[in-house]
């Protein structure tokens, strides 16, 4: 948007052209050239104000929305406008109209590109050139260094502006890439601004594999797809315009007229086997997308043909909570239960839907009983790779149907995970890297284990450097091997987790992989309060992630909360009661014994989580302490020398290092941990200095 102000229309003077340029930061040009504009972001703001909303306004108002009480508002306006007044005044034109009473800016002969904008997109044929140029006026958000998140009123006024220049945006763009439907070349900058703006319109993500594939880029067709199914999965989609323009382009790619086989210049990042397939004549369809899955209706084993609504349920919470989850495309419940009373035929199901894997189950009800069973298979090789059996009390069908939905999708979550990882790939791209990354990560915590995975998310990320996901996942095992003392540059790694987190969010704001990143780099960073509101919103947006329990629990016991930090672990637990990481769980729930002196209680959950991950160091200590005050000396001092040989420091060194290192929170807690699990390793011989 920019708004151009002319001065008097006298043939005699020079005419003054005065631009404030605001879809992006804010600028002011003068006949051409830019203006120095003030420092102050409250006068820059009232500026944009002023001229955008093209009205008077009473001094005491505008005190109000731009300052508050004790910033004495009527000085600090007035001093804001002999600041503007020298930018938008000219020799014998006042613009700035201003009296003891009111303020406004006059926009005589002027000129508002988001008006003209909004004119050009609801024109009945503007010219193509008009639509072009109206969207090479948007720069970027609207007002983009001009954020006052403190001043309510015009936050709110700020925002909803934005969200009108954004949709007038995207309404401009669709009409370019409309007018453009014939040259897809041309299109292609527009549909890829136009997913750039709006990540969420699976129409834009299929419009953008349309026109990919017109123009012979197949590879960068293929990993586009993938991405879109990534991010529409947040939001349910992915499996209506985008799964039709995905199939019509490997169609496409099958038959030699339609290739572009003159083809030179390689997609960045693209595999070889990809650009390969689009210059052969006897290429075939591209395989499945990677963890691509549909859930086929449960059926009902029970005699009483009323609880078929019991197994739908089972079936659409299933598609729902996969969804959710990284890295997964799931085709739709309506597009799953037109299989309803059909012979399976896994591998026919999966050449149809373009998945990897199918999942099918049975309910079976019988009196207060109620059996689950699910199986997962390979589409391509018809091969099952997982079954298991759920039994629960039907006295609560609701609840049940929730706790059963809640573990396949945590299972299958591992399972997949693990499958995909295992899969042989001749040309290894970002996907795979963090596939195998996260795989890595399943297995119980050790120092060799996490660096494994930090250098296959870097590998990932040094692939595909613009990748949410290569970020979110490096920046968690960044954080991973730090928080769990397996670093040995703990600092550099939290600093680097936390600028890749912000980069993932900046551009994935509703992943939860990003959400749990920061949320780690926060916790990480003793910003206990800050992390709760992230493990919060991963909750929201997947809420079968075990981990995000759990370190929420952490969280909020570390902010004095101590009674929450045991049904935390044991909601992670009842999620995912078959996690390599399970012992991270227990041994919260041995701490939050210790620390309330039920030491025979945290000796048996502490023993459990040294036996679940016996590489990790403070999972020993609190057995340490435990063990030293109930007095079993040579126990106590046989784990305290394991945890010495397994971190990368001297922190167990003195009771002084120990405090220096770890972070326990607000002062009700600190007290807790220095009558219990301090004492106990003084006991067990940790001096004090």
């Amino acid at each position: 948007m920019a708004i151009t102000i002319r001065g008097p229309a006298d043939p005699g003077r020079e005419r003054y052209v005065l631009e404030l340029r605001v879809l992006g930061e804010l600028e002011v040009v003068r006949d051409g050239a830019p203006v120095m504009l003030p420092p102050s972001r409250k006068t820059r703001a009232l500026l944009a104000y002023l001229a955008l909303t093209r009205r008077t306004h009473r001094r005491e108002r505008l005190c109000e929305i731009f300052w508050d009480v004790p910033d004495d508002p009527r000085g600090a306006l007035r001093w804001s406008l002999s600041k503007i007044r020298p930018l938008v005044d000219d020799p014998g034109c006042s613009r700035l109209v201003a009296d003891r009473q009111t303020v406004e800016l006059l926009t005589e002969a002027l000129d508002l590109d988001f008006f003209d904008a909004q004119a050009c997109a609801g024109a009945e044929a503007p010219a193509t050139g008009e639509l072009a140029r109206a969207a090479s006026s948007f720069r970027g958000p609207l007002l983009a260094d001009l954020d006052l998140p403190l001043n309510t009123e015009f936050h709110t006024w700020l925002v909803g502006l934005r969200e009108d220049a954004r949709k007038l945006q995207l309404q401009i763009l669709r009409a370019l890439t409309e007018r453009l439907a014939a040259t897809p070349q041309e299109a292609l900058p527009y549909v890829r601004e136009l997913v750039r703006i709006d990540p969420y319109d699976e129409a834009g993500w299929a419009l953008l594999i349309s026109n990919l594939a017109a123009v012979g880029r197949g590879g960068e067709a293929r990993q586009q797809y993938e991405a879109a199914t990534r991010i529409l999965r947040e939001v349910g989609g992915g499996s209506g315009p985008l799964l039709r323009a995905w199939r019509t382009a490997q169609a496409s790619a099958t038959r030699p007229a339609d290739r572009d086989t003159t083809k030179t210049e390689p997609v960045a990042a693209e595999p070889i086997a990809a650009r390969v397939a689009m210059t052969s004549s006897s290429a075939q369809p591209a395989p499945p997308p990677r963890a691509s899955i549909v859930v086929l209706p449960f059926a009902n084993l029970s005699n009483d043909p009323e609880q078929q609504y019991f197994a739908d349920g089972i079936t659409g919470n299933l598609t729902t909570d996969l969804s959710r989850i990284p890295d997964m495309l799931v085709i739709s419940r309506n597009t799953a239960f037109t299989y309803r009373n059909k012979p399976v035929d896994t591998k026919q199901i999966g050449r149809e839907l373009g998945v990897r894997y199918v999942l099918e189950g049975e309910v079976q009800r019988s009196a207060s009983r109620v059996r689950v069973t699910a199986q997962l298979i390979d589409a391509e090789t018809d091969v099952h790779l997982w079954a298991e059996r759920f039994d629960g009390d039907a006295g609560d069908l609701f609840a049940l149907q929730d706790e059963i939905t809640n573990r396949i999708a945590v299972a299958l979550d591992l399972e997949l995970v693990g499958a995909e990882a295992m899969r042989p790939t001749v040309n290894r791209d970002a996907q795979d890297y963090i596939l195998r990354g996260r795989a890595v990560r399943l297995k119980p915590p050790s120092r060799e284990n996490r660096a494994e995975a930090v250098a296959l998310f870097e590998r990932a990320l040094s692939l595909d450097q613009d990748s949410a996901a290569a970020q979110s996942w490096l920046a968690i095992a960044l954080t991973a091997r730090a928080l769990d003392s397996m670093a040995d540059t703990a600092a550099a790694d939290i600093a680097r987790a936390e600028d890749l987190a912000e980069r993932a969010l900046a551009v994935a704001p509703r992943s939860s992989v990003a959400r749990f990143a920061k949320g780690q780099v926060l916790r990480a960073q003793h910003r206990h309060d800050e992390a709760i509101l992230e493990y919060e919103t991963v909750i929201a947006l997947n809420r079968n992630w075990a981990h995000a329990y759990s370190h929420l629990g952490w969280c909020r016991f570390m902010t004095g909360s101590i009674e929450a930090l045991i049904p935390a672990q044991e909601r992670a637990i009842r999620l995912s009661p078959r996690d390599p990481q399970i012992g991270l769980f227990y041994s919260r729930i041995g701490c939050a014994h210790l620390l309330q002196s039920r030491l025979d209680e945290a000796i048996v959950w502490c023993q459990r989580a040294r036996n679940a991950t016996p590489a990790h160091p403070q999972f020993r200590t609190f057995l340490t302490a435990a063990y030293a005050l109930k007095s079993d000396n040579d126990r106590a001092a046989a784990e305290l020398t394991e945890a010495r040989g397994l971190v990368g420091d001297d922190r167990y060194s003195s009771i002084a290092r120990l405090r220096a290192v770890d972070s326990w929170g607000v002062p009700k807690i600190r007290a807790l941990v220095e009558a219990t699990y301090f004492a106990g390793l003084r006991k067990a011989g940790v001096p004090d200095e």
